[in-house]
């Protein structure tokens, strides 16, 4: 039996590569989920026009803006169940950090973005694995996902190799933008900077499988009421009707061990008792955190610092120099509607990655806040229509990072976060903010810098390589297959192994890899060879 911890996009890419290949496959998982009556509201309003929800439904399914003007945390239909801590799980102590475990059915596919982009040859040059074996797990695992998405001027320095991408329409804000962008194409690519379209996980038509499309309720960043965003509990459920996947729930895996012939998980039962399972081959995709977690308590690294390096992101609205008409009322999705890259080597050597939005609600609260009294007379339709907000990340080579500590505890083992700062992140951002000012015609659009807001390390959940893939891997470092050093059956599978976090969406890139080493393992095991060649 190879068993999969994580039922995240890790794990159920890395179990459909082992299945697909003959392998019987259990997946070990806590797996909390939405609660009944939240989920039943939210498919009932979906099912119906955002116009004759009740105020009631409107209650349980929209997000308030924090008082202090940040954006929350990001809940599910008003469910912070993806955020949800089971007793018996470590103490982690996050500080100030924001960033957070997921023991969900899905894990935080349940609440990111859905934005798609691989990481360009360019940016993983340095990693010890051919961007030619990227390119053809991206092709793999784009095939378990809707896409959303256009071919544009991305497609050449980003290639998504979907079998059918079909497009959700712009709103107008966007299609202003985008347009202009295009008849300034040829300067903008001359300054290094390419705009298109954003490429989303998202089912945009129903089809003929049955699934819903996108109606357009404006409700994305607070969940999809018709489910229509992908999370990788769609994935396994396909895989649990297959066959030769199985869901044990309501489990904690704490530590492994490796033997002559496989591996021993120490795991935490619903009951409290600890138990063991044995297995083949262990593959572990519980996060980073929780990776990490179960990786130093196995290896006995307790006192040990650990770095998690991190694309840190920041945040500023974008105002346009036309205003699109009655914004609050346009039939809308509220996901990122633009991607703009920008490869100056004058910044750095690695894409800056920059997501674009429209109209939302979070806007809205934002700018009454803003206003106070002054909210009843100011004319906030018209500034609606020309605000935009931009979420910008950069390559972890800029930015700061995590450390992390795990101590002994009679009670429960202890891993304590706090961040380190790079004092580098500030002056790319700067450079940044610069570089789109300089381009502002181009756009339509100029950046309102005193609005800028940076957020710590982790803030944007892109984290990892605290194990990372290394060609000679040490103590601290995973081979190619995600091995931690001198392990044979042990499979770190998530974003723990990557060597660096470049600026571009980080889901796709780790289902990439989890399916990569999969499929290797798989192809290895079925072979009868005597080495896993890495």
């Amino acid at each position: 039996m190879f068993y999969v911890v994580g039922s995240g996009p890790a794990g159920v890419a890395c179990a459909h590569a082992l299945s697909s290949n003959g392998h019987e496959v259990t997946i070990l998982d806590v797996g909390f989920g939405l609660e009944p009556e939240r989920e039943a509201i939210a498919r009932a309003a979906g099912d119906r026009p955002r116009e004759q929800w009740t105020r009631e439904e409107i209650a349980i399914l929209k997000t308030t803006v924090h008082k202090d003007g940040n954006v929350p945390i990001k809940l599910v239909h008003g469910s912070s169940y993806p955020y949800q801590r089971p007793d018996g799980a470590p103490d982690i102590r996050y500080g100030k950090l924001k960033i957070r475990a997921s023991y969900a059915r899905g894990g935080l596919s349940n609440v990111w973005g859905a934005a798609l982009l691989p990481y360009s040859a360019e940016d993983i040059r340095d990693w010890p694995v051919a961007y030619e074996d990227m390119a053809s797990s991206y092709a793999a695992v784009l095939g378990l996902l809707p896409v959303a998405g256009h071919e544009d001027d991305l497609s050449a320095h980003f290639p998504m190799p979907a079998a059918s991408m079909s497009g959700l329409a712009p709103s107008r804000q966007i299609r202003d933008f985008l347009g202009r962008a295009t008849r300034r194409k040829k300067r903008l690519l001359a300054g290094g900077i390419r705009v298109g379209r954003s490429r989303l996980a998202v089912t945009a038509a129903a089809n003929g499988e049955g699934a819903k499309g996108c109606n357009y309720c404006g409700y994305c960043l607070h969940g999809c009421p018709r489910d229509v965003v992908y999370s990788s509990r769609h994935t396994l459920e396909k895989l649990l009707q297959a066959g030769n996947v199985h869901y044990q729930p309501n489990i904690i895996v704490r530590s492994f061990r490796e033997t002559e012939a496989g591996v021993v998980i120490e795991v935490q039962n619903p009951d409290g008792t600890v138990s063991q399972l044995s297995g083949a081959r262990l593959f572990l995709g519980a996060g980073t955190i929780n990776s990490t977690v179960i990786l130093m308590r196995s290896l006995g690294l307790y006192d040990h610092p650990i770095r998690f390096k991190d694309s840190q992101y920041f945040l500023f609205p974008m105002l346009q120099t036309k205003a699109a008409p009655d914004v609050v009322h346009e039939k809308l999705y509220t996901l990122s509607q633009a991607f703009i890259e920008v490869l100056d080597p004058a910044i750095s050597p690695h894409t800056v990655h920059l997501q674009v939005y429209s109209y939302n609600d979070h806007l809205a609260q934002l700018l009454n806040q803003k206003l106070g009294l002054l909210r009843h007379a100011f004319p906030k339709n018209l500034a609606l229509g020309r605000l935009l907000l931009v979420q910008a990340y950069l390559h972890s080579k800029h930015s700061g990072a995590i450390e992390g500590v795990l101590r002994r505890s009679n009670a429960n083992d202890v891993f304590e976060l706090s961040e380190s700062l790079n004092p580098e992140t500030s002056v790319k951002i700067s450079q940044v903010v610069d570089k789109l000012r300089a381009f502002s015609d181009c756009f339509g659009a100029f950046p309102i810098e005193r609005m800028l807001q940076v957020t710590e390390p982790g803030r944007g959940f892109h984290t990892g390589g605290s194990f990372p893939m290394a060609v000679r891997p040490k103590i601290g470092e995973t081979d190619t297959v995600g091995r931690p050093y001198g392990m044979s059956y042990t499979h770190v599978i998530d974003a723990t192994v990557l060597p660096s976090i470049p600026a571009t969406t980080i889901t796709l890139t780790v289902m990439a890899n989890a399916y990569r080493i999969g499929e290797s393992v798989a192809r290895f095991v079925s072979s009868g060879a005597q080495e896993l060649r890495v």
